[in-house]
């Protein structure tokens, strides 16, 4: 199962998805994960960038959705405020330039 199951419009531009990853891998148990992508208003939010993955192992079916709410709660209370600062966007933008640039050893 891969849709988004939620997202939210951020005063500085940016959009987050919080996209659903769950798969049940044994039994009635569910390995529940949730996706979070960033797109921005400078791109007419066409590029999507994966931020993070959040992830519980060992979930009984009855507690999935318990389980997804939690995990979004979490993130909500973790990064989302430094996510919700003006230059959050500029930031994750240069981060991700730099990501691109680094040379593998042995490579040239």
């Amino acid at each position: 199962m891969t849709e988004v199951i939620a997202g939210e419009d951020l005063a500085n531009g940016v959009r987050i998805d919080y996209i659903d990853k769950t798969n049940r891998y044994y039994g009635d148990y569910h390995r529940v994960t949730i996706e979070i992508s960033l797109s921005f208003a400078t791109d007419n939010y066409e590029t999507k960038h994966k931020f993070q993955e959040l992830s519980r192992m060992g979930v009984a079916g009855a507690d999935v959705e318990a389980v997804k709410s939690r995990l979004i709660a979490t993130f909500r209370d973790g990064p989302m405020p430094y996510m919700n600062k003006e230059e959050f966007p500029d930031r994750f933008k240069l981060t991700l330039k730099k990501r691109k640039s680094v040379l593998l050893p042995g490579l040239k």
